[in-house]
């Protein structure tokens, strides 16, 4: 697998695949424009760091989105979404993505990487095993206006 920042020329296809995804395995409705625009959004902000995974033939097999955060004492990466598209799951792709992902956190300086991620077995498992853990200091918290 082969590494490399995403562009703009890669957004459209990137879109169309993660609707693809998210609409054909987890049987979600996104429209290509809200997910164009998801993506965008992260792609566009200051220090954006966005990645495509492709295989030997150049052919867009994933992507990351996140972007670097800086605090008083340490610099971080927050992990936004990472998604392996239809056919290329399964075979190690997000684990090696992540690997990847983490020698870039390396060389740009910062020194964690953070996420949300699904409250299930499935996703603890597998971010577990690649080392990451539970932060018990935060508490995500939501609310939807009245």
């Amino acid at each position: 697998m082969k590494y490399r920042v995403m562009t703009e020329q890669d957004l459209e296809y990137v879109t169309g695949r993660n609707v693809e995804y998210y609409n054909n395995v987890e049987g979600r409705c996104w429209t290509f424009e809200k997910s164009y625009k998801r993506i965008h959004q992260v792609f566009a902000m200051e220090d954006s760091m966005c990645m495509v995974q492709t295989d030997d033939d150049g052919t867009i097999t994933g992507y990351l989105m996140g972007y670097f955060k800086e605090f008083d004492d340490i610099r971080g990466y927050y992990l936004e979404e990472i998604v392996i598209f239809t056919g290329h799951q399964g075979k190690g792709y997000g684990t090696d993505f992540l690997k990847a992902l983490q020698n870039v956190v390396r060389e740009n300086n910062a020194s964690i990487i953070e996420l949300n991620s699904v409250n299930d077995d499935k996703h603890k498992s597998f971010y577990s095993k690649l080392g990451f853990y539970e932060a018990k200091n935060f508490v995500m918290m939501a609310k939807f206006p009245d």
